[in-house]
């Protein structure tokens, strides 16, 4: 009976630290995570489509993330998930699920590892918007 009060005392000590740490994590995510400062900038987005056709889009803005510029400008459409915004069309072309089509924002060439509306813009940054098959 001693020894199972011991291992239940240990369970809730041990979900108590994993608590903390998450807890802790988390605030050091929103305390370093990339800020994006408002001001007037100019953004370029490059879209390339399913046919292999491009676009280019500048707007000109005083926000601060780049999802606000694609929301407000009407480009994108999308749905707020856990990780914040799913785009599901850009430019009115649908990314069609049943052939695992989904829409991949890099900046560079290089794939950006937060959200939209996450991702904070500065002044002459150039994104790209693709069509993308399979996950």
């Amino acid at each position: 009976m001693n020894e199972q009060k011991k291992s239940s005392k240990g369970l809730i000590i041990g979900l108590i630290i994993l608590v903390a740490a998450c807890i802790a994590g988390l605030l050091l995510y929103q305390t370093w995570m990339p800020k994006g400062a408002k001001g007037a900038k100019t953004v370029m987005v490059k879209v390339s489509y399913s046919d292999q056709s491009t676009n280019e889009f500048k707007y000109q803005t005083d926000e601060a993330y780049l999802g606000e510029v694609l929301k407000n400008e009407g480009l994108v459409e999308g749905e707020d998930g856990p990780y914040g915004l799913f785009i599901t069309s850009v430019d009115n072309e649908k990314a069609d699920d049943s052939k695992q089509q989904w829409w991949c924002l890099t900046k560079g060439g290089e794939q950006v590892n937060t959200s939209a509306d996450q991702t904070p813009i500065e002044d002459g940054d150039v994104f790209e918007l693709t069509l993308t098959e399979g996950y």
